[in-house]
């Protein structure tokens, strides 16, 4: 119903009549709101010569005066809106940063398009995964051996952080995905320096030990031709989220069988659209890929026997009145587990039929591969506000952001792990955030509604029990 936005020295909107006539009371709301945003009123004048002949409407133009008897009662709605208009231009920038890398050439001689180029990405990502979990491995051992002498240190956010998290980030991101093949590529530990060129090696101040400069330097080799058989143009509009070692805390205490490594491959709007998840420290290893356009599906998993399709995964802490309350109402059985990759590995594995949760402390970075292989094999992961509130299964956005493409104003409770101010965060107080700025780009916080294949037909009845518990125990989104 918009015409022809003109340009003029001052901010205008252009209406259409009928606009007017169809809404009037969200029209005049609308001024009003505009008005206070620009911190003076609007006023009305018909189109005069310098509009359009297209434009036969009413051109909305500042004005000096004051609407009257508005501040008081929309000064919040304004503060909202305007959050919300930058949280949708950091969308906007975050698409058009990754638009802006996706010209796909094809008319050179000699190049053909693959007829499976997801499928060929998530062969040659396992292939990095296997080439760098000998590695790994000798990592994980010296840790077991000896947590406490100096090879891993505490992160800020209360995760342990080891030299294995930085050299695994390193060697997919600077030489396997090397180049510009990909959009956007997004770590974890993207903060970290690190130096496996000349010795000594290191992860930021931690100098790495001689003993594993040589199976570092055999991983990268690997990895560099791996890299080498990447097709140079056909992943140009694809943003990649690496997590190198999905779950820190179970490496570094030696419970490695719960370790995964995520890489996860999303489209140009930040979908996940292929990926793989790899437990490196299980014997044999245990993995899963897949592709859901492509109809691909590998894996190599830990089935459980007999499976348990009333189990409801949850996490290590304490489970929030409505995750109680909606095993209970769904008569489901509590299923203990750590780190998000590994959850997701369980729910192919039928070790459970159910992960939900509504508080966080989830990164993008744990949901980009998860997200992918789970719908390639037939699940879901999706966010679980808009699967309450509009019945839709809507993934997270995975692409690379300043600000959180995900944030809804005033339903984000502020923790550790959300803020992006520790110092922000006051412990035993309850702050609800309203300004996308105070939230970590990449923290996932509407929430988590995961299952496998098998319970795909029970969704419905699982919409019909949150419904019912939320109106005791609402849930509660951080």
């Amino acid at each position: 119903e918009t015409s022809r936005v003109q340009l003029f020295k001052t901010p205008v909107i252009a209406v259409a009549p009928e606009s007017l006539i169809a809404w009037p009371r969200v029209m005049a709301r609308a001024f009003a709101l505009l008005s206070l945003a620009s911190g003076s009123a609007l006023a009305f004048r018909a189109p005069g010569p310098v509009a359009s002949s297209v434009m036969r409407g009413l051109v909305v133009q500042r004005r000096s005066f004051v609407v009257a008897n508005t501040v008081e009662n929309l000064s919040q709605e304004v503060h909202l809106l305007k959050t919300e208009l930058t949280r949708k231009d950091a969308i906007i920038q975050g698409l058009l940063d990754t638009l802006s890398k996706t010209a796909i050439t094809t008319t050179g001689k000699g190049y053909d398009i693959s007829s499976t180029p997801l499928k060929d990405l998530c062969e040659l990502t396992k292939e990095a995964c296997d080439a760098v979990q000998p590695m790994l491995a000798n990592f994980y051992e010296k840790i077991a051996e000896d947590r406490h002498g100096g090879v891993s240190k505490l992160k800020s956010d209360a995760t342990y952080f080891t030299i294995a998290d930085g050299v695994v980030q390193h060697l997919f991101i600077e030489h396997f995905l090397a180049g510009d093949k990909f959009a956007q590529i997004v770590g974890e530990e993207d903060e970290s320096f690190v130096n496996i060129k000349t010795k000594p090696y290191m992860v930021d101040e931690l100098v790495i030990p001689d003993e594993f400069v040589a199976v570092i330097d055999a991983a990268r080799i690997k990895v560099d031709q791996l890299g080498t058989r990447l097709d140079a143009k056909a992943y140009k509009s694809i943003t990649v989220f690496v997590d190198p070692i999905d779950g820190t805390r179970e490496f570094a205490t030696a419970q490695g069988e719960y370790v995964t490594m995520l890489v996860g491959y999303n489209d140009a709007i930040g979908n996940p659209i292929a990926g793989v998840m790899y437990r490196p420290l299980t014997s044999p290893c245990t993995w899963a890929a897949g592709a859901k356009t492509e109809e691909y599906t590998a894996s190599v998993l830990d089935m459980a026997n007999p499976p348990h399709p009333k189990g409801m995964l949850i996490t290590d802490a304490a489970v929030s009145p409505f995750i109680r309350d909606l095993i209970e109402e769904c008569g489901m059985e509590r299923i203990p587990s750590v780190a998000s990759g590994n959850r997701a590995m369980m729910l192919l594995e039928g070790k459970g039929g159910a992960y939900i949760r509504d508080t966080g402390g989830m990164a993008k970075w744990d949901t980009s591969a998860p997200t992918a292989v789970l719908e390639a094999f037939g699940g879901t992961m999706a966010k679980l506000v808009p699967f309450l509130e509009e019945d839709s299964l809507v993934p997270y956005t995975h692409l690379k952001a300043k600000k959180n493409l995900d944030f809804i104003p005033g339903t984000v409770q502020l923790t550790l792990s959300n803020a992006k101010n520790k110092k922000s965060f006051v412990k035993g107080e309850t702050f609800v955030v309203n300004d996308v700025a105070v939230i970590k780009e990449y923290s996932c916080v509407q929430g988590l509604f995961a299952v496998d294949k098998a319970a795909m037909g029970d969704v419905k009845r699982f919409r019909e029990a949150m419904l019912k518990v939320k109106k005791v125990d609402p849930p509660t989104f951080t």
